[in-house]
């Protein structure tokens, strides 16, 4: 019965995977710029940029852990939501506060336990964090902790942690017994009277409901966009229309050899030898920048993707002008000699380049959108004549879509709303083909419009709600009839068994192999009743304890032969006591969550959670 409950995690570690924040991002933080919407979304004041997410990413990939991408989203939108809440509420961290913090951090103390501006500037530096950005960083972390303790104000006992303690992680020395029903098959009489009172008694299990067939047109601008010509003069004027409000852009990787504008003369004619070592033999073979990158870049940002940095107009996006300047001064493919920056030592790659004022450049994207704006209308057009013909012969499709030159398709399986989601037909049509007008009527639909298609729908055969004979179902009912009472005697039977057990008399039963039990993961695996019922069997004085259960369609016995003793030390009761506390409180966050996200304005940029949903938006 138990054989496949997998090994529990405790709650605190789903808990905290829900709060679980990283602040501090690596790599080269400084290069990344951008327009007013670049971001992905925006609660309040607080954005959430294709940045920061990839950060967090790696961040959670090098600590060990498997970062789901929607999953760290939501966990970076739950920050942002936090640190609004946290104004609302008026929380407040003054920079006295987190001066004083850095201050008193051991990271940042010399030999004398003393704090040494110095290696605070370093670690700054190593992590290519301004200390404007990291002053920035700590006040929304000491903002959302504060959000939290003052949501978290639960107190729990000693007593309280033990008894989750046995409640939870107690092992149960026990084995189970199935009491199988199709042992009791022959004994169910199917006459034809006990089949009539089972029928009779569960007649809403036989009941066929509203269903409809159709047939319909659907119609899309997708299907109209080839349809659609484009003139040389219509291209010439969309391009100019839009001249020069496509900055050229250039798709640019580097790498970087590590020698901030702190380091030690020695230091950086170590980087600058090895970043010339590398410059020269990229003269010879461009062509191994990516696998060069991926060798020496010392951006671990960058480093893994053949040190590519992303797509940059020449406005200053990539945070310094000298790399800017080496950029924009190469053709595709080039690569630039060493370029010194306040980071280090570069050595850049235009990858590629894409020419917002070139007509041949735009000339694709053009026609596509004007191809797409003709489709549009062409679609509203269609859609209002092909409404006006089926309005006029309202018991005719068919011959409504051959005069615009369409066909009908047909639907011919049954319908119903139960099934409408499964075979993928919107709920506006599933409402149009069971309104009066359709389904009683037999009448052409007006049009639906469903995620930029039309539909026009028409029923062609209908059937009402309706019980079945039993003489049309007798086969099922004989079967629904076994299976219940089969179930029924197994399930008398094994509760006899049980009190004979609880008697202290010997009863032969096929006993599964003794094993151990963890409350948590019994929890996690059976149904609520079930569980509770093995939590009542309790052994005293030796003897064990019997419970009854039902699970999967099974009647069966537990005993508990004995439950295993856990260690209450004081580490052991201080652990479950933070537990408790932070799942009691886990509720109140979410609601607090879920009130902000009714509250608190949000606004989406151009970027996107991933490439797949941006090629899916273009």
């Amino acid at each position: 019965m138990f054989k496949a409950i997998e090994k529990y995690r405790t709650p605190a570690q789903v808990v905290l995977g829900l709060i679980g924040i990283s602040f501090i991002g690596f790599g080269i933080a400084g290069f990344q710029g951008g327009a007013d919407n670049q971001y992905i979304v925006r609660v309040g004041d607080q954005r959430i940029t294709r940045y920061q997410l990839d950060e967090a990413i790696r961040n959670t990939e090098q600590s060990g852990g498997v970062a789901n991408r929607q999953a760290v989203f939501e966990t970076l939108l739950n920050q942002a939501y936090l640190l609004e809440g946290a104004k609302k509420l008026g929380i407040v961290v003054s920079d006295e506060q987190i001066k004083q913090m850095i201050v008193d951090n051991p990271q940042f103390h010399d030999a004398s336990k003393k704090f040494d501006p110095n290696l605070f500037k370093q670690a700054l530096e190593q992590a290519h964090i301004s200390e404007a950005r990291f002053m920035q960083m700590e006040r929304e972390r000491l903002l959302t902790v504060g959000l939290l303790q003052a949501l978290n104000a639960n107190v729990v006992s000693d007593y309280q942690a033990a008894q989750a303690l046995n409640a939870t992680f107690a092992a149960r020395v026990m084995r189970s017994a199935p009491v199988a029903p199709q042992n009791f098959i022959g004994k169910v009489n199917s006459s034809d009277t006990e089949l009539q009172k089972f029928y009779d008694a569960n007649k809403k299990n036989y009941v066929l409901p509203q269903a409809v067939k159709f047939e319909y047109i659907k119609l899309s601008a997708q299907n109209l966009l080839d349809k659609q010509t484009v003139s040389d003069d219509e291209l010439k004027q969309a391009f100019e229309a839009q001249k020069g409000n496509v900055p050229s852009k250039r798709r640019i990787a580097h790498i970087l050899f590590n020698a901030p504008a702190s380091a030690d003369a020695d230091t950086k004619a170590k980087a600058k030898a090895q970043a010339e070592k590398v410059a020269a033999e990229l003269q010879q073979n461009p062509s191994q920048f990516a696998a060069l990158a991926k060798q020496h870049s010392q951006d671990s940002g960058s480093a893994s993707k053949g040190g590519d940095l992303g797509e940059f107009s020449q406005n200053g996006g990539l945070g310094s002008k000298a790399l800017e300047d080496a950029a924009f001064a190469l053709e595709k493919g080039a690569v630039s000699g060493v370029v010194e920056t306040d980071f280090g030592y570069h050595i850049v790659q235009v990858t590629d380049i894409v020419s917002g004022d070139s007509f041949e450049a735009q000339k694709a994207s053009l026609k596509k959108q004007i191809q797409e704006r003709k489709a549009q209308q062409a679609l509203g057009q269609l859609s209002n004549e092909l409404g006006q013909l089926t309005f006029d012969n309202p018991n005719d499709l068919k011959s409504a879509a051959e005069k615009k030159g369409l066909t009908t398709q047909s639907d011919g399986e049954w319908l119903t709303r139960a099934n409408a989601a499964e075979r993928k037909i919107p709920n506006a049509v599933v409402e149009a083909l069971f309104s009066d007008e359709v389904f009683a009527k037999k009448h052409n639909s007006d049009a639906i419009s469903v995620n930029g298609e039309t539909w026009f729908v028409r029923a062609t055969e209908t059937r009402n709600e309706t019980t079945q004979p039993l003489s049309e179902v007798r086969e099922r009912v004989k079967d629904d009839w076994v299976n219940s009472e089969s179930t029924r005697l197994a399930r008398e039977a094994a509760k006899k068994d049980l009190a004979d057990l609880q008697a202290g008399k010997s009863v032969d039963l096929a006993w599964s192999p003794t094993q151990e039990l963890v409350p948590a993961a019994a929890k996690q695996a059976l149904p609520p009743e079930v569980y509770a019922e093995l939590m009542k069997a309790v052994p005293k004085n030796g003897k064990p304890a019997y419970a009854f259960v039902e699970w999967l369609g099974v009647p069966q016995i537990i005993e508990v032969q004995s439950i295993k003793s856990i260690s209450h030390d004081e580490k052991s009761l201080k652990d479950v006591k933070q537990t408790l506390a932070q799942i009691s409180s886990n509720d109140l966050i979410l609601a607090f969550i879920n009130s902000l996200r009714s509250e608190v304005k949000t606004k989406e940029g151009i970027e996107r959670v991933s490439d797949s949903e941006s090629e899916s938006a273009k």
